[in-house]
């Protein structure tokens, strides 16, 4: 089997997903691709290794026997790379991240873009969750490095703060309590908010924000709940309901006039971005390079 086999790779991906659409959309491939690869495991094996039901896909017992082989063959794979990597000082290879939305999308394309151009070899994978669900990858060994806003509870995450960020409450600019200064809680659950994904940091923000300030979430009137910080922005410009944002979703809007900041105090809702992984430092050349390189980075704050 040649190095870096890209059969094992789809077949762990394939048994990770638990199915064939979804592990062919991550590798930017189509189903019939993925699903001949498999199969030509198989004939070579000459033993069934996936079951394919309905809904999804199972291993079976020669499949989870080869799933748990594949994954030490590519784990091997990847610290004889990152060895050979670090005698010659070559920094090159694969290194996995994840990244909650709001970071994805306004922090990290300056970061890659400087970063492409410094170490050309390095073939980073992002992955797009929400916080809950990076931290679990990190922990089941599917991400080298994390990057997430919030407090992060586990004790096992080893964090590093990068960056600040401040969450305003906005409103569309026709929105009445945009004219009434300071508002007060009974105000806010006067409105409908449009709300975050449960399990994103967001959403713990919100919900410790409405514990402090003694709202109860049961008189929240919640019109739509959204993953994606863009589309909460625009919901909130077409009137459908307020929200909380970071200051870097929003930084446009605001300029625009489109939307308006709400003020239930002088007090600033505050939060942090942080660079998280499993140990002190990633395990290879490339992720030590990038998380040192993410810790010097001057980000573009936008006010």
């Amino acid at each position: 089997m040649p190095m870096e086999d890209h059969r094992l790779r789809a077949f762990c991906l394939v048994v990770e997903m638990k199915s064939f659409s979804k592990a062919a959309e991550a590798k930017f491939m189509t189903q019939s691709a993925m699903s001949h690869l498999i199969k030509s495991l198989e004939d070579e094996l000459g033993v069934k290794l996936l079951i394919r039901h309905a809904r999804n896909v199972t291993p079976t017992p020669a499949g989870r026997i080869f799933f748990k082989h594949a994954k030490q063959i590519l784990d091997h794979y990847k610290k004889m790379g990152n060895d050979i990597f670090t005698h010659v000082h070559k920094v090159k290879g694969p290194l996995s991240i994840g990244a909650s939305t709001t970071v994805a999308t306004y922090l990290l394309p300056q970061v890659f873009y400087d970063f492409a151009k410094n170490y050309p070899e390095v073939q980073i994978e992002l992955s797009v969750s929400n916080t809950e669900m990076i931290i679990d990858n990190l922990i089941e060994g599917k991400q080298e490095i994390g990057i997430v806003e919030g407090n992060i509870k586990n004790k096992i995450i080893f964090c590093e703060e990068i960056a600040d960020d401040e969450i305003f409450i906005i409103a569309s600019d026709v929105n009445p309590l945009t004219k009434k200064h300071p508002l007060t809680p009974d105000d806010l659950i006067t409105q409908p908010f449009v709300m975050p994904e449960t399990g994103s940091d967001m959403r713990k923000f919100i919900d410790d924000f409405f514990h402090n300030t003694n709202i109860n979430t049961d008189d929240i009137k919640v019109s739509m709940t959204i993953g994606n910080p863009d589309l909460i922005v625009q919901m909130v410009q077409s009137g459908v309901g307020i929200s909380f944002v970071s200051k870097w979703s929003v930084f446009k809007a605001i300029k625009d006039d489109s939307v308006k900041l709400l003020h239930i105090s002088d007090k600033k809702l505050k939060r942090k971005f942080y660079l998280v992984s499993i140990e002190q430092k990633p395990s290879t050349i490339a992720g030590i390079t990038f998380w040192e390189f993410l810790k010097r980075f001057r980000l573009f704050v936008p006010f």
